[in-house]
């Protein structure tokens, strides 16, 4: 059986069981408190929703840090995403210039990107590309529409599957719900060292108190520091969300972004073009550029062109004792690198287009047992170009219980199930010449059980034994 059969006979399943359990509503993310009815917000999963917390700048709790963008404030200018989590504790941003790159890496407690999970509203990022590449390019995620990053550390909950290390969940704008027509707009502009300049504009809003939408647009550019290491990209974004009934919602999300980045080239005194408007450089410089390694030279276009659309599709609604989350997205890109090599000739590798779409369903804190919060859920995507969409399919389900033992004690643990399928090569006896193509397939349980012990709001002890897998 093919595995979208098997996923779509699961979806079914798992909306027949939802229905047949909706019996009253229960807020999905509130228990009642330890003391005097005190609401006691459970955060330690990935969350796609305003929170209660999004009135402060940063707050740390045990389990999450969640950072309210609008609000966020440092000594330097904050012109992207990584800005912002170079702030965070735990988190290092390796750069290798001024200048925005595709390679820059972020690192959770020193693992880097292969190891821990970055969501979009919930949309996975991470193991994309027709070979699922693990590598983040933080340009196609401009912040002009970011309202909070969460960022929930270790890997112990099975509510976000690729993830020993945690998660970062960037939640964009929804819009608001209002009955005024006007909305609230912006219009920002910022220039600094080296031609950098950005201008971008906002519109958030709502009609009828039953739509609400979200529009940013935004262009930044620069020189960089090196030669030839300029950046230019455009953005725009737009979310429409309609307000259903019993707290309820569905929006629809679109990205595009265009970014064009130059390689630094090399800048010899001994050279006919040296230009001595920038620093001398005669070796590599940049050697952790996306896909291109190597010295680049004058006398043409050394540039990472990039073109990327996103869409997706969310549903959060209150059903019986818990909370369903739907989403299905769609992920497009297309790639072009240029330079120019010792010899002088222009190189052109691409156009590299790729197609990466998927579909998630969970039922998320239903309480079918006294003082015990289960989750369930599943998802499946595919990955490749448009001569082979099927190239990588990924299908991952879960189980998870949070049983509040007895205050301040609590129990997590479940298992999460992987099933992988890529388009791979075995190599002959002969050599990579006589290679042969087969289909790869890799199957895994996870398990995962985790103790926390809360000393008090900002203090908790916790032991965690847990099982993930690394896609091949």
């Amino acid at each position: 059986m093919k595995m979208t059969k098997i996923f779509f006979v699961t979806l079914i399943s798992f909306v027949f069981i939802f229905c047949f359990c909706a019996v009253e509503y229960c807020p999905a993310h509130v228990d009642e408190g330890k003391e005097g009815g005190e609401q006691v917000y459970r955060l330690d999963k990935v969350i796609v929703r305003d929170h209660p917390l999004k009135d402060e700048s940063m707050v740390v709790t045990p389990n999450v840090t969640i950072i309210n963008v609008d609000k966020f404030k440092k000594a330097s200018v904050v012109q992207n995403i990584q800005d912002v989590l170079s702030e965070v504790l735990g988190l290092n941003v390796l750069r290798t210039s001024i200048t925005p790159s595709q390679s820059e890496t972020v690192y959770v407690r020193g693992m880097d990107q292969s190891r821990f999970q970055i969501f979009v509203d919930g949309r996975p990022m991470r193991l994309f590309g027709a070979r699922g590449y693990y590598k983040i390019d933080w340009t196609t995620m401009p912040l002009n529409n970011v309202e909070t990053i969460e960022v929930v550390r270790g890997s112990h909950s099975l509510l976000y599957p690729w993830s020993m290390g945690g998660a970062i969940n960037i939640i964009t704008k929804k819009g608001k719900k209002t009955d005024e027509i006007k909305p609230d707009m912006s219009v920002t502009t910022e220039f600094g060292s080296y031609g950098a300049q950005s201008y971008s504009a906002n519109a958030l809003g709502g009609l009828f108190n039953k739509i609400g939408y979200s529009l940013a647009t935004a262009h930044r550019e620069g020189d960089g520091y090196l030669r030839g290491n300029y950046y230019d990209t455009d953005s725009a974004n737009a979310r429409f969300t309609l307000y259903l009934p019993n707290g309820g919602h569905l929006s629809y999300g679109w990205d595009y972004v265009d970014t064009n980045t130059g390689y630094p080239l090399v800048n010899d005194p001994d050279r006919a073009d040296f230009d001595p408007d920038y620093p001398v450089v005669t070796t590599e410089v940049d050697s952790f550029t996306h896909d291109r390694q190597g010295k680049t030279y004058p006398g043409g276009e050394n540039l990472w062109d990039k073109i990327t659309i996103e869409e997706g599709i969310l549903l959060e609604q209150p059903l019986g004792p818990g909370e369903v989350r739907a989403q299905l997205y769609q992920h497009r890109s297309k790639r072009v690198w240029y330079y120019v090599g010792e010899s002088g000739e222009q190189q052109i590798t691409g156009p590299n287009e790729e197609r990466n779409q998927g579909v998630a369903l969970d039922y998320l804190d239903f309480e079918l047992i006294k003082n015990h919060a289960f989750s369930i859920g599943g998802d499946y995507r595919t990955m490749g170009r448009p001569d082979n969409p099927d190239t990588m399919e990924i299908f991952s389900g879960y189980f998870q219980d949070v049983w509040s033992i007895n205050y301040p004690l609590t129990l997590t643990f479940g298992a999460r199930y992987y099933h992988f399928e890529v388009d791979a090569f075995r190599p002959n006896p002969r050599g990579w010449n006589d290679a042969y193509g087969y289909r790869r397939i890799e199957k895994e349980w996870c398990p995962k059980v985790k103790l926390d012990y809360e000393l008090d709001s900002t203090l908790m002890l916790y032991a965690a034994v847990s099982r993930e897998m690394r896609m091949p």
